[in-house]
């Protein structure tokens, strides 16, 4: 030890910060990954189920259609008029677009949200479903 750490009688004046900011960095990864499961379920939106269904691979634009057929991209509301302009501005054809619609929803406005991200130029889209 050194002899700053012990006063005089031997007891130790330091305080080690090194646990507790190991204990810090671990709390702040769990919140941080925890968070991003947190943003993907705020949207209420019952899907519906699928024998086959595998989870997405890569990272993906998630475009969700709530039971009363409100259009959202990435957790933020989106007028369906504006879909294909936002699509085509902020992603690109390169982009991978997942579809989650709520299994009460109109299948037209489905196919608006298919046609928006062609229209954009999104090639690569598919539909989540649960299993």
């Amino acid at each position: 030890m050194n002899a700053g750490d012990l006063g005089d009688d031997g007891v130790v004046t330091g305080i080690n910060v090194t646990p507790m900011v190991d204990i810090m960095l671990v709390l702040l990864i769990i919140f941080m990954v925890t968070a991003h499961f947190v943003a993907e379920s705020a949207l209420k939106v019952e899907l519906p189920a699928a024998a086959n269904a595998a989870p997405a691979r890569e990272r993906s634009v998630l475009v969700t259609v709530d039971a009363a057929g409100a259009v959202s991209v990435g957790g933020k509301r989106v007028a369906p008029e504006t879909l294909q302009s936002l699509l085509s501005s902020s992603y690109g054809p390169g982009t991978r677009l997942s579809v989650a619609a709520d299994r009460n929803v109109a299948y037209a406005r489905v196919v608006q949200v298919l046609d928006a991200a062609k229209g954009a130029g999104i090639s690569r889209i598919s539909l989540v479903a649960a299993k």
